[in-house]
């Protein structure tokens, strides 16, 4: 019940909940507190809602937002979160592209070696998320990266092949998830090149048809996408984009394989790294 909480400012809003920053009475925790209106959601809403709960309640990984349950209140639902103290990861590529500065390759592959943690231990829980995007990569102060929003996921059976619904951000659409044929879980897959690319441009590789839908969608079809700042990363990292943003599924990366990849090249960095600060004590 929301007695149990003090309740603060709100954090985040979204098509149909609000999440505000809240304080358990008992131990001082902190939680993020997503409000859902129960009488302005339909059927279909309301069970997305509830399926983030499910989905979240199922897993157990560092780089998937935690959810402690949920209870109903008056004409309101109420799901308490991790809360994730340094916002998420759309905020910060935001404040680095109006500040005119790029990521180092360092800290790129330190985020992105967590996200596909996250969506390894996702997809091993046979959980395809379907609306990975910046927005919902959440940040904490302790430099962790935490999947969340799961409300658009869906579990897959071991009986089910391909899933049809066409849901999610369209930018980080995979080019099967417009078509009639179905997706499976490398669309996930497709949507981590996404985010690697932007990590590494500061903007989406098919932004810029915000007015013309089938003109984005052809350009998701056929992969066109301006190439990141030069000489700046390496030939790994151009790499790994572009096997993640592959129009063929099957010639994608699993989320084993990107989490293998990602957490070598984030260990290499690293490595790098203090090598760097014992030589010159920085």
């Amino acid at each position: 019940m929301t007695c149990n909480y003090k309740i603060s400012e709100k954090i985040g809003e979204g098509a149909f909940s609000e999440v505000f920053y809240a304080e358990h009475n008992a131990s001082n925790f902190p939680v993020a507190l997503k409000k859902l209106k129960i009488e302005s959601l339909s059927e279909d809403e309301m069970k997305s809602c509830l399926n983030e709960i499910l989905l979240l309640q199922k897993v157990n990984c560092e780089n998937v937002i935690c959810c402690f349950g949920g209870f109903k209140e008056s004409n309101n639902y109420y799901i308490s979160l991790e809360y994730a103290d340094a916002g998420d990861l759309e905020g910060l590529i935001t404040m680095n592209r109006q500040n005119g500065r790029l990521f180092s390759e360092r800290s790129i592959w330190f985020y992105f070696h967590q996200i596909c943690a996250g969506v390894k231990e996702l997809h091993a829980k046979r959980i395809l998320h379907r609306d990975l995007k910046p927005a919902n990569i959440f940040l904490t102060s302790k430099g962790k990266a935490k999947i969340g929003d799961l409300g658009l996921s869906r579990i897959f059976s071991l009986k089910t092949q391909f899933a049809k619904s066409i849901v999610g951000t369209e930018y980080y659409l995979a080019p099967e998830r417009n078509s009639q044929g179905g997706y499976h879980f490398k669309s996930d897959i497709w949507s981590l090149g996404c985010i690697l690319y932007e990590l590494c441009a500061l903007r989406s590789p098919f932004n810029g048809e915000q007015q013309n839908a089938y003109a984005l969608f052809k350009r998701i079809e056929t992969c066109q996408f301006p190439p990141i700042p030069a000489n700046c990363y390496s030939r790994q990292l151009k790499y790994f984009i572009s096997s993640c943003l592959t129009v063929k599924p099957a010639n994608r990366p699993n989320a084993e394989q990107a989490h293998l990849a990602a957490s070598l090249m984030n260990k290499k960095f690293e490595t790098l790294r203090l090598q760097y600060k014992k030589q010159f004590g920085k």
